[in-house]
């Protein structure tokens, strides 16, 4: 078997389990590795993001591309694409008993911010598969927590504009997405379930959390029932729009 002996023993059962890690399961050979995405025009805060993405966060400098000649397929490819398939990979992977979906936030929160990341939670959720928000500190909540009550796909961003196009137009109602989204993160079993009690007394931003959840437990056209059908992979995605 791979790993230390002594590290393994340490983890018991929880070394048996396995984990879906797109960094690890996508060739990024075949995406992403030799750009950094489409420059946005300078002088506009889209370019100053592009521009603070391609550096080191410590030393400031521009990350290395990578020089291989591998070719890179995007959605243009339908078939031989990797990064457009996560509602095949998700419905595929509910099957498996037990299965759930990792939320391991950032900082910042900017994960909350990628088109890609808020419709994997919206599409989990539809598929009833467990989901855990896993934080750095309650630090992190009480900074950026309020961004969460104002969230929507149509604010987020992905490297590719074309790719946030695509997952529009798979979504069609976006009102409708981010009122699932919004009813995801804040009912009572919601990704913020476990936060509750830790959040009581503390910063105005959280007490706006906290008004938010109360309005979803107890107003229910502020969310959707966990009845509600799957977003992708079905044909209400056709008239997406922002």
């Amino acid at each position: 078997s791979l790993g230390d002996p002594e590290f393994l023993q340490q983890l018991g059962d929880k070394a048996e389990e396995s984990y879906w890690i797109c960094a690890f399961c996508i060739n990024q050979h075949g995406c992403i590795c030799g750009s950094f995405g489409h420059e946005p025009p300078q002088g506009t805060q889209e370019h100053l993001n592009w521009d603070a993405a391609r550096r080191d966060t410590v030393t400031k400098e521009i990350y290395p591309l990578c020089n291989c000649r591998q070719q890179k397929h995007y959605n243009d490819s339908v078939v031989e694409c990797e990064v457009n398939k996560f509602d095949s990979v998700l419905a595929a992977l509910s099957s498996i008993p037990g299965f759930g979906l990792v939320v391991a936030a950032d900082l910042r929160f900017e994960v909350f911010t990628r088109a890609w990341c808020v419709a994997e939670l919206v599409e989990a959720d539809s598929l009833n598969m467990h989901q855990e928000l896993i934080l750095h500190d309650m630090g992190c909540l009480h900074t950026h927590g309020l961004s969460l009550t104002q969230l929507s796909v149509c604010s987020c961003e992905a490297t590719h504009a074309e790719d946030k196009e695509e997952i529009i137009r798979k979504i069609g109602d976006t009102a409708e997405f981010d009122s699932r989204l919004q009813w995801l993160l804040f009912r009572s079993s919601g990704l913020l379930r476990s936060r509750q009690n830790s959040l009581v007394g503390q910063t105005a931003a959280v007490a706006k959390i906290l008004k938010v959840q109360a309005a979803i437990h107890h107003d229910g056209h502020l969310g959707p029932s966990p009845a509600s059908s799957r977003w992708f992979g079905s044909s209400r995605g056709s008239q997406g729009h922002c």
